[in-house]
């Protein structure tokens, strides 16, 4: 009778219509990823579509969506018969309590085990779809599919069905059924963000986290992309403990069940009588003498129905207050906002100080999937409440207008979302106190977040009510609002971005403590006004079709329309689409004739045929800028700036030039000027802003010409997407690739994904030229020349103008501010000018005024900025030479961006990272001083050298500017506390393998691939200085300044640094170091295995360190080969666990070098004091695969 149970429920749910449309839907979301080429899931673009790992992501993910549907089976599978009242009959048949539970349950299982197929079905069939990339895909296996179902699906869907079936069996409602998955959602989001947070929780995440996500990571963490198309998720220990620990909870959970499962009929709660008893003794008769004499009037006019809208009004929101969800749904609201506030503030795991506009962005992104949520679930839940509890047809009944019935419902929902965010902001409020923060914002809060945000929840609370209405049933209801997400992600995916077509959508609004809301919050208040309108529309249907009655059917309902349509809901459909008409023609006016929009498909096809057009120019001989002079006026209220410069060319070829190819500097450039001395414009091509003029005569060699331009930035109304912000009311940023042409043509702003080229007839490569290639030596890769600049920038009295260059003059008059810069060296021609209301902190250091311009609220760290300054200096200069400038500058900007970078003796530095962390604890990493030192390194490594446009381009760039700043911060804080810096360094530089969409290089060869450059960049010049010694390798760089410094074609490679390097190795296994670091990719398998430890007869402490070791090489893909080992690395004893944060020299027990080779072998150290933690390279020197297991516990 067991499985007559069972069968019974899974032949009742394959008829159920919620099981087709929910199959249906995820089975056209597996499809959709992978036969669209413009959705994906977050793999690399080198990864197939159907790589085991892209569909192990899916179906994981995917499995977090599905819950809501496993309720509806599950769930129901065991309320069904309570609710329709056929409840105690069935309880009185002999079917028995195991036959019923376990029956009912195993059914509803079935049913979303079955269900769930639809995702990788839909992967399959999608991903064999003529028209997908050939490029894009493998080779299909069925093992792809269905290994990752049954590991990860499988006990996903028990595990979930398990806890839904015992909360429905235990109460009795699918209200908290469905209360239920919305706090396992949140509680899971709140809980991976926690342990996602630092490297440390990661193998907590891989074994607890439910859903396989951790065990999956984890597992893959350093796949590279071959891993992924080819491999199965393994089932090592994290898999199979977190799939085993899943299963038994699922059991337990269901013994539960079946324990708290009573075939009796529940009696009444204590508290339910006393309820019961309360009414009775509140419903006496009253006495006849009353009654006498009374009459009753009926009236049904305006008045009534408006009686009966506050009444239905007060109901509604009585109904969502004393709902027992509502609680809890508050108090997730306050965790899932405190933990996202706790852990989202912090980088390097340093925390930042709390920005009122930080903390309102953090809280928007975390918060509006919560929201959503919400809005969706008490939508199916306000607008059925009746007909679950079996009193719509008294209501129906009744002379209560639709509208009546309908708007309560709506704003119900809006004061729970109100409820939430107030919640959310106050928890934002607290969070900021307990920061220590100085000033808070409420208007902010207020303005930037409460009414914002709010407003756009009314509209998705509009459309989860207009959904319901058209609906048969709330899970249907839901079924669409789940597609119209889903299509939303997609259609955005596919470039159909335009905010007057995709609901709720609106403009950016990006925040900066620096420049508050920036004006940008205009245009978005625009489009939630035309949304409103649409809004009203949709609740004027939603009242035309509202279900009344026992006919439901869609063509009864239809019939209303036309009749209900006269008076009132015509004037407001009326009056909401010319509301639509002026509100959506005055966005279309800022997105399409003020501004300029496009499609991504758009975008795409202007790359394409700039490309063919022009790329064909890019090694056109052409003369250099020799100087700049600019004259830029900032208009910050107008958001305007217009520039007016000159450059000088001069001819430094061996012939004759007869044209000069310019292009404009960023699309959006308006240019008022633009001539070229001796010669005529020949060619002026708008669309693509690319100009060729013709010399009268050719311009020799030596000789020079001079190009006079005109040109102005201005940022009117409103952009479709995000906006744009170099010039602003307060935070200016911008660089003359923005605002001055360029000369000549190169490859900056084509297309660089391989299946976009492709799909484009492009080839599917543009790769940078090979090192081989001398050609390439006669641009450096900024593709800039070394100039002498003239500067003067005028802005408004209360802000300070700044450029590249030393200060001659500053003056205010007439409500102006001027400054005039001058360069005493010569700079690249790529350079920044910056003006807002900034507070001057300055010292001086051997003759080089150092000066921080920054937000007067903003001191945190200014001290820490100067004396990092003051380090760099003084390491620099007495390492490398000579800094070339009397000046060094950091000026913040607002936090649209976060980064630093460094232009002549200038250095922008975002608000958001280096300006607002919170360096206190000693025991955080001090990324402040790291960045300062990284940006002021690149005054010697790229505005002193700079490599030739070609393989290896950014070695001397950006990885001596890396080597630069760890050798300053090891000066600073000593080399026990750069173990958890490189910690850092070595995990994004192997996960950073697996995104390389063209392949990993060698750092030699690199291809401005960042995780190359800067994260393994780190780790190889770190291993170096240890090995051949700091020293041996200062001198190498500083010739290497010597020979190159200032000089332009042909420019260095990367292989003149390491002629340099190698002249310092003078051993056959230094030699052979620098080859397997620079020329190849090398990776080390290092593992302590196990250490013991014993007290030696002298007093000494004995330990044994059994050490397995393993070398490997890598091609590009990540495929890799086995390779000798025989190296002389650390061995360490310690009191306490290296990287930890108080980890310090007091720790460190002993550290040597020791030989170690292939495979296992006993490494036995003595030391005075009796270790605790023993490891092979503790301070992450090697690039390990796995760092983790470097390090063990000491027994003995």
């Amino acid at each position: 009778m067991l499985f007559g149970v069972a069968r019974f429920e899974l032949r009742y749910q394959l008829r159920n219509p919620v099981f087709w449309v929910s199959m249906i839907m995820f089975f056209l979301l597996g499809f959709g990823v992978t036969a669209s080429e413009n959705v994906s899931i977050g793999t690399p673009g080198t990864v197939h579509e159907n790589a085991p790992f892209a569909i192990a992501s899916m179906i994981a993910l995917a499995s977090l969506f599905y819950l809501f549907v496993i309720t509806s089976f599950v769930a129901n599978a065991i309320v069904r018969d309570d609710s329709s009242g056929f409840g105690p009959i069935v309880k009185a048949t002999a079917v028995g309590k195991r036959n019923y539970v376990i029956g009912r349950f195993l059914g509803g299982l079935g049913i979303a085990i079955l269900g769930y197929l639809a995702i990788p079905l839909g992967m399959f069939i999608g991903s064999s779809m003529p028209w997908v990339d050939p490029e894009t895909v493998g080779p299909q296996n069925p093992a792809f599919y269905m290994w990752p179902y049954l590991i990860l699906a499988v006990p996903n869907i028990i595990l979930a069905s398990s806890l839904l079936f015992g909360m429905a069996t235990i109460t009795r409602s699918m209200l908290w059924s469905y209360i239920g998955v919305v706090i396992f959602v949140m509680g899971y989001l709140v809980a991976t963000t926690i342990l996602g947070s630092k490297v440390e929780y990661q193998q907590l995440m891989a074994q607890y986290e439910p859903l396989g996500f951790g065990a999956l990571a984890e597992a893959t963490r350093y796949w590279t992309a071959a891993d992924m198309n080819s491999r199965l998720l393994p089932l090592d220990d994290n898999v199979l403990f977190n799939r085993g620990l899943i299963i038994a909870i699922a059991a337990v959970l269901l013994a539960l069940t079946y324990w708290r499962f009573s075939m009796e009929e529940r009696a009444p709660s204590k508290r339910r009588l006393k309820k019961l008893a309360r009414q009775q003794a509140s419903e006496t008769e009253a006495p006849p003498s009353q009654l006498a004499g009374m009459h009753a009037t009926q009236r049904f006019d305006g008045a009534t129905t408006r009686a009966q809208f506050m009444v239905r009004l007060k109901t509604e929101i009585m109904q969502v207050l004393r709902s027992p969800g509502l609680i809890v749904l508050l108090l997730l609201a306050v965790i899932n906002t405190a933990a996202g506030l706790w852990l989202t503030q912090t980088t390097y795991g340093t925390p930042s100080h709390p920005l009122t506009a930080q903390i309102i962005s953090n809280i928007i992104d975390g918060f509006a999937i919560f929201l959503l949520i919400i809005a969706v679930f008490y939508g199916g839940e306000l607008v059925w409440r009746e007909r679950d509890v079996k009193i719509s047809e008294i209501i129906d009944s009744t002379p209560t207008a639709n509208w009546a019935i309908t708007i309560p419902k709506v704003l119900a929902i809006f004061c729970i979302l109100l409820l939430l965010n107030m919640a959310a902001m106050a928890t934002g409020l607290i969070f900021q106190t307990i920061k220590g923060a100085s000033e808070y914002g409420i208007t902010s809060y207020v303005g930037w977040f409460i009414l914002p945000v709010t407003v756009e929840m009314l509209m998705i609370a509009v459309l989860a009510v207009f959904f319901q209405a058209l609906s048969p049933n709330k899970y249907v209801g839901w079924g669409l609002f789940f597609a119209y997400f889903i299509a939303g992600i997609f259609l955005n995916n596919m470039g159909y971005s335009n905010a007057l077509y995709r609901y709720s959508v609106n403009p950016a609004e990006p925040l900066s403590d620096m420049n508050g809301a920036g004006g940008f919050s205009y245009g978005a208040w625009v489009l939630r006004s035309y949304w409103l309108a649409f809004g009203v529309i949709l609740l004027v249907i939603a009242h035309l079709v509202w279900p009344r009655g026992t006919d439901t059917r869609w063509r009864s309902r239809l019939k209303r329309v036309r009749p209900g349509l006269r008076g009132a809901p015509l004037a407001l459909i009326g009056a909401a689409v010319v509301a639509m008409i002026g509100t959506g023609g005055y966005a279309y006016y800022n997105f399409k004739i003020l501004n300029r929009y496009e499609t991504s498909d758009e975008a795409e096809k202007f790359q394409a045929d700039y490309e063919r057009t022009y790329l064909k120019y890019e090694n056109l001989p052409r003369p250099v800028v020799k100087s700049v002079k600019l004259d830029a006026q900032i208009f910050p209220k107008e958001r305007r700036m217009d520039v007016t410069g000159n450059y000088v060319l001069r001819n430094e070829t061996a012939a004759p030039i007869s044209e000069v190819h310019v292009r404009q500097g960023g699309r959006d450039v308006e240019y008022r000027k633009l001539a070229l001395s001796g010669a005529k414009l020949v060619k002026d091509d708008k669309k693509f802003g690319y100009r060729i003029f013709r010399f009268d005569a050719p311009l020799q060699p030596g000789g020079e010409a001079k190009l006079d331009f005109n040109s102005r930035i201005h940022h009117k109304g409103f952009r479709n997407g995000q906006p744009e912000t170099q010039v602003n009311l307060n935070g200016t940023f911008v660089n003359n690739f923005e605002f001055a042409p360029i000369i000549g043509m190169n490859r900056n702003g084509t297309l660089q994904d391989r299946t976009v080229r492709r799909r484009q007839g492009l080839p599917a490569e543009l790769r940078t030229a090979k090192l081989e290639d001398l050609s390439a030596t006669r641009e450096n890769y900024v593709r800039t020349d070394w100039v002498m600049s003239d500067i003067t920038v005028t802005t408004d009295a209360d802000q300070t103008p700044i450029a590249p260059g030393r200060q001659l003059s500053d003056e205010t008059k007439n409500g102006r501010r001027t400054a005039h810069f001058v360069t005493s060296a010569p700079i690249h021609n790529f350079l920044s000018i910056q003006s807002a209301r900034y507070k001057l902190t300055e010292r001086t250091h051997d003759g080089v005024k150092l000066s921080i311009y920054h937000d007067p609220r903003h001191e945190w760290n200014v001290p820490a900025m100067l004396n990092a300054l003051e380090a760099g200096l003084d390491y620099f200069q007495s390492n490398f030479g000579p800094y070339q400038f009397d000046h060094a500058r950091i000026i913040e900007f607002p936090g649209y961006q976060s980064f630093a970078q460094a232009f002549a003796g200038t250095m922008p530095y975002s608000e958001s990272i280096g300006f607002a962390a919170d360096v206190t604890d000693k025991d955080s990493i001090d990324y402040v001083t790291y960045i300062t030192a990284h940006e002021l390194a690149h005054q010697y490594w790229a505005h002193q050298v700079v490599g030739a446009d070609m393989q290896g381009q950014t070695v001397t760039s950006e990885t001596l500017a890396q080597y630069s700043a760890l050798m300053v911060m090891k000066k600073l804080y000593g080399e026990d506390k750069i173990r958890r810096f490189l910690k850092y360094e070595l995990d994004n530089y192997l996960g950073g393998r697996k995104g390389d969409a063209v392949g990993e290089q060698p750092l030699y060869r690199v291809e401005n691939q960042g995780y190359v450059h800067y994260r393994k960049g780190s780790l190889v010049m770190y291993l170096l200085q240890e090995r051949l010694g700091e020293a041996a390798v200062n001198r190498a760089l500083a010739r290497f300044i010597q020979t190159w410094k200032f000089k332009g074609a042909p420019f260095h490679r990367s292989v003149d640094l390491i002629a340099e390097l190698r002249k310092e190795a003078t051993t056959p296994e230094q030699q052979a170091l620098i080859t397997d670091l620079f020329e190849k990719i090398t990776i080390y398998d290092l593992k302590a295995k196990e250490a013991k430890t014993v007290k030696a007869a002298n007093g000494l402490w004995q330990t044994s360190i059994r050490v397995e070791a393993a070398k490997y090489y890598a091609d590009a893909k990540g495929n890799e080969k086995a390779a000798p080992l025989g190296e002389s690395i650390e061995v360490g004893l310690f009191g306490g666990r290296p990287g930890i944060g108080a980890f310090g020299k007091k720790d460190v027990v002993m550290i040597e070098r020791k030989p170690v080779k292939n495979g296992v072998q006993t490494i036995i150290v003595t030391s005075k004091t009796k270790p605790k933690f023993a490891g092979v390279d503790p301070y992450n020197f090697y690039i390990d695969k796995n760092s983790d297991d470097n390090v063990v516990g000491v027994t003995g």
